[in-house]
C-alpha cells in the first residue's frame, strides 16, 4: 500500500476527533467530551487533533470538517450518538488496511 494511502486510511479516526465543535464549558468536558478548553485555550490533545487535521484531513473535508465535493462531512457523524461507540473499532479496521494485512470487501468474522 502506498504512504498516502496509509495517511489517508490513519488520519480518519483523528480527523473524527479533530472535527467536533468546541464547548468552554467545564461541565461539557465532565460529560464525556474529548476535548479541554479553559479562557479559550485547548489542552495538549486538542491543540494536536487541529494540527494533524489542518495537515490531512482539511483539504478535502473542509476547515471545519463539514465536507465538500471531495470528501463527506465528519461532523454529521459525530452527531450521531451510535457512532462514538465504533470509534476504536473503525481505527482497528482503517489500521489493518493501512498494514496491508487486510484487503478490500467484506470479511469473515472470526468467532471469539
Amino acid at each position: 500500500m502506498r504512504p498516502l494511502q496509509q495517511l489517508v486510511l490513519l488520519s480518519v479516526p483523528v480527523c473524527c476527533l479533530a472535527a467536533s465543535p468546541a464547548v468552554s464549558s467545564q461541565n461539557e468536558a465532565a460529560a464525556g467530551k474529548f476535548y479541554r478548553i479553559i479562557d479559550g485555550k485547548v489542552d495538549a490533545r486538542t491543540y494536536n487533533s487541529f494540527r494533524r487535521y489542518h495537515a490531512g484531513c482539511n483539504h478535502c473535508h473542509g476547515p471545519d470538517g463539514v465536507g465538500s465535493t471531495f470528501a463527506s462531512s465528519l461532523v454529521d457523524r459525530l452527531l450521531d450518538p451510535n457512532f462514538a461507540l465504533y470509534v476504536d473499532d473503525i481505527y482497528a479496521y482503517l489500521q489493518a488496511r493501512a498494514d496491508g494485512a487486510l484487503g478490500r470487501g467484506r470479511h469473515t468474522r472470526r468467532e471469539p
